[in-house]
């Protein structure tokens, strides 16, 4: 598998280089991007994915589709593609937030899209990426988050709090 590399921005989130997904992944002051797509179902309950055991980051943990941009590429495109890629869906996106997310191993800028999906939408999983899929409602994610932190990845609540200031529940 040939290495990825992300843009490398600075704190205005101007981009000031590249650097490849690894070294990325391992010094928190090489700042890239990345995207969270949620999707909401006509019942309200939100799509999560738990990410591949394969994965080289937060693996096995539950979250919203999600994924980086390539070198050169749009929030809004790289929302697009990762939801494609992941799960096989292609609707309509609205940017709904934009957050820095940092850990002890990396930081990111990402930018927060929302779609609305039918909840018997075709769900095709790149399995190298996501092991399964879920629709859950609000009130049923908020519980389980509670009493299960450790299930979802580190950045999981600060994507769902802007969605939930978004929609008014916050």
């Amino acid at each position: 598998m040939k290495e990825e590399y992300f843009d490398v921005v600075d704190e205005n989130d101007k981009v000031i280089g590249m650097a490849s997904r690894n070294e990325c992944h391992s010094n928190p002051k090489l700042i890239h991007r990345g995207v969270f797509v949620i999707l909401v179902d006509e019942k309200n309950r939100i799509l999560l994915s738990k990410r591949s055991m394969e994965k080289d980051t937060k693996s096995g943990k539950w979250e919203f589709p999600a994924g980086h941009n390539n070198v050169g590429e749009s929030y809004a495109s790289a929302a697009k593609r990762e939801l494609k890629e992941e799960v096989g869906i292609s609707v309509r996106l609205k940017k709904i937030a934009k957050i820095k997310a940092a850990s002890e191993q990396e930081t990111e800028f990402d930018e927060i899209f929302l779609g609305k999906v039918k909840s018997s939408v075709k769900i095709t999983l790149d399995k190298k990426e996501v092991s399964e899929t879920r629709f859950i409602s609000v009130q049923t994610l908020k519980n389980e988050l509670s009493e299960n932190k450790h299930n979802f990845t580190s950045c999981f609540s600060m994507v769902l709090d802007e969605y939930l200031r978004y929609v008014g529940k916050k």
